[in-house]
């Protein structure tokens, strides 16, 4: 099972997007990561999906991914300079 998005506070898991969502086959969705976004939508679309919400939320002013999400090396963070 690929989780596309965790969202964490601290050291605890608060949200997760995963096979659960999208393919869900089930009409409520309950992912707190994507808020629905993915879900039932298949792995390739979703990972295109999450692609587009991160790239929003790495947006000035926005929140900072590393304090809120756990990267996954899908979604690389672009490098710091020196």
């Amino acid at each position: 099972m690929a989780s596309l998005l965790i969202i964490r506070r601290g050291r605890d898991v608060i949200g997760q997007c995963d096979e659960l969502c999208y393919d869900a086959k089930h009409s409520k969705c309950v992912c707190r990561a994507c808020g629905g976004s993915n879900h039932g939508i298949g792995y390739e679309a979703a990972v295109e999906n999450t692609r587009r919400l991160v790239a929003e939320w790495d947006q000035p002013g926005e929140i900072e991914l590393a304090d809120a999400v756990q990267n996954l090396t899908l979604f690389p963070l672009p490098q710091e300079t020196p």
